[in-house]
């Protein structure tokens, strides 16, 4: 999971700042979904919605969970662990999500 040797007590520091970030992480997008989904079945519970405007409705809550996930991510899981990280010395291994590094056996 992690790109370097460590001894064991980094690795469970480490894995523990990705647990309680993905337990963080899915509590909060899962209540934030749930209650925009909410907060749309009530604005359009009376109303008469034609399949043009469904699909740009359905486009929108599309792009906004995208967005809204990956932002909750970067906050929630990726902060802390990068933060951890960070502490340890670990600068050089640092890769935020979504970015990417060259990695192999002959690259320094």
């Amino acid at each position: 999971m992690f790109d370097t040797k460590l001894p064991k007590n980094k690795y469970d520091r480490l894995n523990t700042a990705v647990d309680v970030g993905n337990l963080r992480y899915l509590a909060a997008t899962s209540a934030f979904h749930s209650l925009g989904f909410m907060y749309l079945a009530f604005f359009f519970r009376f109303r008469k919605v034609g399949i043009v405007p469904a699909f740009g409705i359905a486009c929108a809550y599309y792009y906004a969970f995208t967005k809204v996930n990956n932002a909750a991510y970067k906050w929630l899981v990726d902060r802390p662990v990068l933060a951890a990280a960070r502490e340890m010395g670990l600068d050089q291994h640092v890769q935020p999500q979504g970015h990417s590094k060259n990695r192999g056996l002959n690259f320094q």
